[in-house]
């Protein structure tokens, strides 16, 4: 599997604070059902990060370190019509494989520049 990379998705939200925080969307140019969200103070310092890599979510927050998830939507859709995926609720991930696997891909890809060391050291 090759490597993602991470680009930053501008768009008006992502110049706004709310709470004190800015939220900046990364989209990946190579896996659609990779992205992430970077939440940073005024100084640009980060405050949380959320990765996503399929239905397994890989979260940072200050003082607390990373955690890894895994969403209750189905992987897999039926053809037909009326099916639905369901809403994204995370639920701990305890796997350590998987939990490895995804805390690799997250140490391998390319994020944006002017974010990729700060993103990197929190992993």
């Amino acid at each position: 599997m090759s490597k993602c990379k991470f680009y930053l998705i501008r768009s008006k939200k992502s110049e706004e604070m709310v709470d004190g925080l800015q939220q900046i969307a990364l989209g990946c140019e190579n896996r659609a059902d990779a992205y992430g969200f970077i939440w940073i103070d005024a100084e640009k310092n980060i405050q949380q990060i959320q990765l996503l890599f399929g239905e397994v979510v890989l979260e940072w927050f200050p003082g607390k370190g990373f955690k890894c998830s895994r969403t209750n939507r189905a992987i897999e859709v039926p053809e037909g019509i009326g099916f639905h995926k369901g809403v994204r609720i995370l639920h701990p991930l305890e796997d350590t494989a998987i939990i490895e696997s995804v805390l690799k891909e997250a140490r391998n890809a390319d994020y944006p520049p002017e974010w990729s060391d700060k993103i990197l050291e929190k992993f």
